[in-house]
């Protein structure tokens, strides 16, 4: 089996696994309870909490969520509450993950979309044109789920902070961590989320890093420090703390994972009328590509035979009827969009994998191309 499709999920590493069976056989007790055995299970819960801010050098607070998508509706409905005192208008992106574009769409405020160039890529002028003092939040991916672009938001959001003090900053950083060094406190934002299953972590675990405390959203018993009401999810805490663990001991393998990249890009290229849609500066661990002459579902389907497994879009998307928002905003023409494919490596992906994949992928587009263009 070849598992190309690392972006929709992880595979759980075994000292994830480990710690959860641990979490759920023997630290089973509720963290808020008072007796002895309760009081351990939250003491090494606050010990996991300490240790992935650290990683994140966050000086600020981490709230564990249920993922991504809790944590990025979660910011933005309490930065709009907190931010209409002083703003009637939101800045984004036109291709930002629809936990971030579906929850703006349900906000009566006005949304300014920023639009991507031909590259797939943000200009941080535009961004900036369209903020203005009546801006209360801009939303920004750090690495986009869908073409692996990556906003260098290191950079931009000291900037904007310096010009707009008064506006909030929230990043979803979901496809960033565990691929890139992600700084908090250098990137200087107000939010950050991150989801668990994306790093080879646990599913239904995530969290949100926040400068400050933010107004709440759910209520109930004052669990995590009264943001987010409701008993721990311990197993998920306990696998993504040792999520963590591995990425402080394995370390960010850039350089590996660009040989992968450029072997991968080159290797679908010579397939000949594609179009790589994944353009630097970019992800190392996804390559979006549009294939002429083909239908990339019916692609996803022949692959599958041979146990190899890839996607045509964000999980989160996969439902959708329609166009790809996405791909036209890049552009693509129809005929060539139908033919999208995304490939989505990990850490664990080798070039053997690889190149088996590249094989049976020319095998696959030369029998669908055969019966297209006849």
């Amino acid at each position: 089996m070849i598992y190309l499709d690392n972006c929709a999920t992880t595979k759980p590493k075994e000292s994830v696994v480990k710690a959860m069976v641990e979490a759920l056989e023997k630290d089973f007790y509720n963290p808020s309870s008072l007796h002895i055995a309760a009081v351990e299970v939250e003491k090494k819960k606050e010990a996991i909490r300490k240790n992935i801010k650290d990683y994140f050098h966050c000086s600020g607070e981490l709230y564990f969520t249920s993922g991504a998508t809790e944590s990025n509706n979660t910011a933005i409905n309490s930065a709009i509450l907190e931010g209409k005192r002083f703003g009637n208008n939101v800045v984004t992106t036109n291709i930002e993950h629809p936990s971030i574009l579906n929850v703006l769409k349900a906000q009566d405020v006005e949304v300014r979309y920023v639009p991507i160039d031909s590259t797939g890529h943000v200009s941080k002028e535009r961004v900036v044109e369209a903020i203005d003092e009546n801006t209360m939040l801009l939303s920004l991916f750090h690495v986009n789920n869908e073409l692996g672009t990556i906003n260098p938001v290191e950079e931009w959001v000291p900037e904007i902070k310096e010009k707009f003090p008064r506006i909030k900053v929230h990043i979803d950083g979901v496809q960033a961590v565990g691929k890139l060094p992600v700084d908090f406190d250098k990137i200087g934002c107000d939010s950050y989320s991150f989801s668990g299953h994306k790093f080879h972590g646990p599913k239904g675990i995530g969290g949100l890093l926040v400068r400050k405390p933010m107004t709440p959203y759910f209520y109930g018993g004052g669990q995590e420090m009264g943001f987010r009401s409701g008993t721990e999810n311990t197993p998920g805490i306990y696998g993504l703390g040792a999520a963590f663990d591995a990425l402080k001991e394995e370390g960010i393998c850039l350089d590996e994972a660009r040989e992968r990249w450029q072997f991968l890009k080159e290797g679908v290229e010579s397939i000949g009328d594609v179009v790589i849609n994944s353009i630097e500066p970019a992800s190392p661990y996804i390559v979006n590509v549009s294939i002429d002459d083909t239908r990339g579902e019916v692609l996803l389907h022949m692959l599958e035979e041979k146990e190899i497994y890839i996607s045509t879009s964000s999980a989160c998307s996969s439902h959708r009827t329609g166009k790809n928002p996405i791909l036209t905003a890049l552009g693509i023409k129809d005929s060539l969009a139908q033919g999208t494919i995304r490939i989505c490596l990990s850490r664990d992906t080798t070039m053997e994998e690889l190149e088996e994949f590249i094989e049976e992928l020319k095998t696959a587009v030369a029998d669908v191309r055969d019966i297209m263009r006849r």
